[in-house]
């Protein structure tokens, strides 16, 4: 195991849906085990310095005991107030009956600073918009992320939102891009609403980078992308930091949704597999009418792609079999795809669970 994880506890020191407070280079640490997987977020409350651990566990959140926030422990988000600054999280491995953490050295802690706004982009026909913020060259501590990690986004005024006053949003650029973008659906909530008054130099405190969800060191096993909706926000910073370092890794993206109109990054997508000998996407929409045809707007345009949900048989069309057997596979959608495609690979495809990474998309 890298020197750069250290053993806080036994499997056995932690049941699931309990907490343990440990202790890593003097930073109090609470290790949350959730059915059989192991999350580590500060234990101290970003409010008025609580310890989480003494705290109640409902699902994936904590609550402090002392004044009732509420924190998401795979990303560290307030979810309940009062509390409005998010809490940092720790990198767990569990090696054996071992659980490990990860230290938080210089070059790894997360860090905040200010981005500018310097364009907004809506995708016709959806509720859709992508932020782009412009880089700083001091800015290097952000800016030396990962493909697929994601950052907390402060942008100020925002009351009285059930969820608190951040959000976190995967950095859907590259870093290989001369920008950083998020992008999100716009709701009907005190968060989104100001985020869509933002306009053209607006100032934004930005947290991060933060996550797990990247891209795999070892190039020979192929990546097989499941993508449902705006969860395809860090297959795209996957795939323009494939394509132009020009990694000598297989991808193969099935992008799944409901008509043409909310294929999110289309064009960008095409262009790139024309480039990129070792990208394929498989496109699909589920939107159907009444009779269980596609729809009008789908059949309209020559449509080349699929119909309807990823399933065995759509997998099976495009993967063979030392592919099934080899490739890494990542999911990312909304709760109800999220489950569907882990039980679609694990049950009717077999794939063992170490080769299933997945993201729960929470960016809405």
């Amino acid at each position: 195991m890298s020197e750069d994880f250290v053993k806080v506890a036994d499997t056995k020191d932690i049941q699931p849906s309990h907490m343990k407070e440990v202790q890593v280079d003097g930073e109090y640490i609470c290790v949350v085990n959730i059915e059989g997987k192991y999350y580590a977020i500060s234990n101290i409350c970003t409010h008025e310095g609580g310890p989480l651990a003494d705290g109640t566990l409902e699902g994936f959140e904590v609550e402090c005991p002392w004044h009732g926030s509420k924190f998401d422990v795979r990303t560290g988000e307030v979810m309940s107030p009062p509390a409005s600054e998010p809490e940092p999280t720790y990198q767990v491995k569990v090696d054996g009956n071992s659980i490990l953490i990860k230290k938080q050295g210089k070059n790894n802690k997360s860090s905040q600073l200010e981005l500018t706004l310097i364009e907004k982009d809506k995708v016709e026909g959806t509720d859709v918009v992508s932020f782009k913020f412009g880089k700083e060259k001091e800015d290097n501590s952000l800016l030396d992320f990962s493909a697929g990690q994601f950052a907390f986004f402060d942008i100020g005024e925002v009351y009285n939102d059930p969820k608190g006053p951040i959000r976190h949003f995967t950095i859907s650029s590259s870093p290989t891009e001369d920008f950083i973008m998020f992008s999100t659906r716009i709701r009907d909530s005190p968060y989104k609403r100001r985020l869509s008054t933002l306009e053209r130099g607006a100032k934004v405190k930005v947290r991060g980078p933060e996550g797990q969800f990247v891209i795999h060191e070892d190039y020979s096993k192929p990546a097989v992308f499941l993508s449902g909706g705006i969860g395809v926000t860090p297959f795209r910073t996957m795939i323009k930091y494939a394509t132009d370092k020009q990694l000598s890794l297989k991808i193969i993206m099935f992008d799944s949704n409901r008509d043409r109109n909310n294929i999110l990054f289309k064009q960008e997508f095409d262009d790139w597999a024309n480039i990129n000998k070792n990208l394929k996407i498989i496109y699909t929409i589920s939107e159907e009418d009444q009779s269980g045809q596609a729809s009008s707007l789908s059949t309209a345009d020559n449509w080349k792609g699929e119909y309807g949900r990823i399933d065995k048989a759509m997998i099976l069309k495009y993967l063979d079999a030392d592919t099934l057997k080899n490739s890494i596979f990542y999911i990312c959608g909304p709760p109800g795809m999220l489950k569907a495609m882990q039980t679609l690979l694990q049950e009717d495809l077999e794939i063992p669970r170490d080769r299933i990474r997945v993201e729960e998309f929470t960016g809405y």
